[in-house]
């Protein structure tokens, strides 16, 4: 098969891995060798406890290709994905999960991608991992963004993906895009494409997400992305206001008319916990913008990098080598160049 001369850059997060790494690494690199002329393999790590970063770095002085970038600590999948984004060089930027996605589909979607589509977005056509009360407010929560926020959700979307690199361009661009990667498609206006695929499992699963936080991901996604729930609080307010108007009004009808009232507790109850009720809900709204406009003020950086590692050689064809290890000898035996942030 004729090797696609464009250069493909694989994104992996890694969190302790260690048991599978290494099959994914040489499975992974042998694809690449076999269909690319130029590649790399970028792995995140992200605050691995066990010996992850260890075994990978036994691999960089066997195989070329690959670069190791350790975080500081723990940040997060989306977050590691979104570093990765940001270091990788090829034309195609290819996101993979060690333990679910097959190497193999690394050459199809890459051709999915050249066939015009920027961002390639892999689709489990498996049974789906949510169980439970997990499903259900995902179902939920795909509606709501649907027909209330005119957003559609990609259903059954997993993490591995291929964008241009005019896509990722738009990704890096933006600073808050990492929490939604999977979503970014819909409303980039960027031409997009389903890759339909069986996920995998290797050796072991990671723990599922659960409810609590995939209702946390729903909140920041839909504070991010649109004022509804703000203008939920300004209907909310107003109807509030119109409520209280009229009670009012009528109180003082029922006083008027009767020369005092004596009764009334139940309506003065019932009144009186609406109106907390409904003050509770937009409060609770408008301190979820005004966190997020707090964070935008800080403008801290969502990542740091403690060290990276890398190959003797990025760039194995025709003796082209990478600005990071130009000047290696020996693409295969050379020993890794390794610099710290």
């Amino acid at each position: 098969m004729t090797k696609l001369e464009c250069f493909v850059s694989i994104i992996a997060p890694v969190r302790n891995d260690s048991k599978i790494i290494e099959d994914f690494i040489v499975k992974t690199v042998n694809e690449l060798r076999a269909n690319f002329q130029n590649y790399e393999l970028l792995l995140i790590d992200d605050g691995s406890q066990d010996n992850s970063v260890a075994v990978i770095r036994g691999l960089l002085s066997r195989y070329p290709g690959i670069r190791m970038v350790q975080l500081s600590r723990s940040f997060g999948e989306e977050v590691a994905i979104a570093a990765g984004l940001e270091l990788v060089i090829g034309d195609f930027a290819v996101v993979m999960l060690p333990f679910m996605d097959p190497p193999s589909l690394i050459r199809p979607i890459v051709e999915c991608s050249l066939a015009g589509n920027d961002i390639v977005l892999g689709v489990n056509s498996g049974p789906r991992l949510e169980r439970g009360l997990y499903r259900l407010g995902s179902t939920f929560f795909h509606a709501y963004c649907k027909r209330i926020l005119g957003i559609t959700l990609p259903k059954k979307s997993t993490q591995f993906r291929c964008l241009s690199r005019r896509a990722l361009n738009a990704v890096i661009q933006s600073k808050d895009i990492y929490r939604y990667l999977r979503f970014f498609s819909y409303y980039s206006g960027y031409n997009h494409q389903a890759f339909p695929y069986v996920t995998t499992v290797h050796g072991h699963r990671r723990q599922p997400r659960t409810l609590l936080a995939g209702i946390n991901s729903a909140i920041d996604f839909v504070v991010e992305n649109s004022t509804h729930p703000l203008r939920f609080v300004t209907w909310t307010g107003i109807a509030a206001a119109i409520f209280n108007l009229i009670y009012v009004v009528g109180v003082g009808i029922i006083f008027t008319n009767r020369g005092g009232d004596t009764n009334g507790w139940a309506s003065l109850s019932l009144q009186s916990s609406s109106q907390f009720l409904f003050l509770t809900i937009m409060l609770t709204i408008m301190s979820e913008y005004i966190g997020r406009i707090l964070e935008r003020l800080r403008d801290r950086p969502f990542y740091y990098v403690m060290d990276e590692s890398v190959s003797s050689v990025l760039l194995v064809e025709k003796d082209r080598y990478n600005i990071v290890s130009e000047g290696a000898e020996d693409p295969v035996t050379a020993q890794p160049n390794r610099t710290s942030q």
